[in-house]
């Protein structure tokens, strides 16, 4: 039975049984499991919002501690992204930093091979010029005593 079937029934029996020269007396008992069926066809929507109007303080304070909660929390991580925000800002500059000094270790170095290439060509270069001038001299010795050996008369 529906709701409203239950309130008209509840009527019909408290309103046309009023005692006297018409009609019966109220039953009681059948008024007092009108109202238990009554109870049991009401939503349950209905008995939970009795609930939370009879305990909207302790609701109401529960909720107004969670949302503290969060509000706490969600504070908490924007001040940790934004550590974590500056520390990627740091970390960035470090690293430009020291790819900066990597080019400036890298340039001095390529300066500092170039420099000792230039060197040891150099010193190749004496020593190649100095191998040349014996070689030069060893064949001028060799043509000297070549033309001795072809003109003994001289």
């Amino acid at each position: 039975m529906d709701v409203m079937q239950l309130i008209d029934e509840l009527e019909t029996e408290l309103g046309d049984r009023k005692g006297g020269l018409f009609g019966k007396k109220v039953d009681i008992g059948r008024c007092s499991e009108l109202v238990r069926r009554l109870r049991g066809a009401l939503p349950d929507a209905l008995r939970e919002a009795e609930y939370v109007v009879e305990n909207k303080q302790k609701i109401l304070e529960n909720a107004d501690s969670v949302a503290k909660n969060t509000i706490r929390e969600a504070e908490e991580r924007a001040e940790h992204i934004i550590d974590n925000s500056e520390l990627v800002k740091r970390a960035e500059m470090e690293g430009k930093q020291l790819i900066e000094t990597a080019y400036m270790q890298c340039d001095a170095l390529v300066d500092k091979t170039k420099t000792h290439l230039d060197i040891m060509f150099r010193d190749i270069e004496q020593f190649l010029q100095s191998t040349l001038a014996m070689i030069r001299n060893n064949r001028e010795e060799l043509r000297g005593a070549m033309i001795i050996k072809t003109n003994p008369n001289s």
